[in-house]
């Protein structure tokens, strides 16, 4: 019995020693880590104020240009006219060590990630914000959903009918019904939204749901033919439609 608690007194030691260690190797990095404020405007290419990402450029009087300003050797500085051709390496170290949340924790986004990756995570974010072509939602918090989830779920009282390949159907909407869903033969689904522009004009735009984003090579483009009747005459706008999962919450 005596053998057996000491090996477990010496099991316990061990491993409250690899706790310690762990413990003291985090609070050491921690230390080397710090916290500042820093104007945004500093991170920012001094041609096109976007966030800057290597490789830098710099001119003689130590503006930093990104690389899609400086599109050639000749570039000069567009705030002072000096040449802007030498790589600005310190700053690229410096970004290359910083790191920033999501501009998205608002809406539960939890991620940190590198500085110069900031904007690539923020483009496919499944928290983003996204925008909605109904008039009277426009936004809605995203958390991975797609606009067609979203519209089966949060206007699920939206008025649908059916619409045939190759004619024309009839649809009547009234003024205060801006918005119909139109299912093609079982095949595609598509939300036509009449908007009110001026006291006597209308927008009409037609875009076809899908539930995933779709990728270039795989779009079905469909063309449409819209026809509106009024007294002075009748109106056609043809056109294609546009594939949508997702729409960025900038519309």
């Amino acid at each position: 019995m005596a053998k057996k608690a000491g090996a477990e007194r010496a099991a316990a030691a061990e491993s409250c020693a690899r706790k310690k260690a762990r413990v003291e190797s985090e609070a050491r990095a921690a230390a080397s880590k710090i916290t500042v404020n820093l104007d945004h405007k500093l991170l920012e290419c001094s041609a096109c104020c976007s966030p800057l990402a290597p490789p830098l450029f710099q001119c003689t009087n130590g503006h930093i240009a990104c690389s899609e300003c400086r599109t050639n050797a000749e570039y000069s500085c567009s705030l002072c006219a000096e040449p802007a051709n030498t790589r600005c390496d310190i700053m690229e170290r410096v970004l290359g060590g910083m790191t920033a949340p999501c501009s998205f924790r608002e809406f539960c986004c939890s991620a940190t990630i590198p500085f110069t990756k900031k904007l690539t995570h923020e483009e496919s974010c499944l928290h983003a914000p996204c925008h909605c072509p109904i008039p009277y939602c426009r936004l809605y918090a995203n958390s991975g959903r797609s606009l067609c989830e979203h519209i089966e779920t949060k206007h699920c009282l939206v008025p649908y009918g059916d619409a045939t390949a190759g004619s024309l159907s009839p649809v009547t909407l009234s003024d205060n019904e801006p918005v119909r869903l139109v299912f093609l033969d079982a095949r595609a689904m598509f939300l036509l939204v009449v908007e009110r522009c001026v006291p006597s004009g209308r927008a009409v735009s037609v875009v076809q749901l899908v539930s995933e984003p779709v990728k270039e090579e795989e779009e079905k483009d469909f063309k449409y033919k819209i026809q509106v009747h009024t007294r002075a005459g009748v109106l056609s706008l043809p056109g294609e439609t546009q594939s949508v999962g997702r729409q960025p919450g900038n519309g």
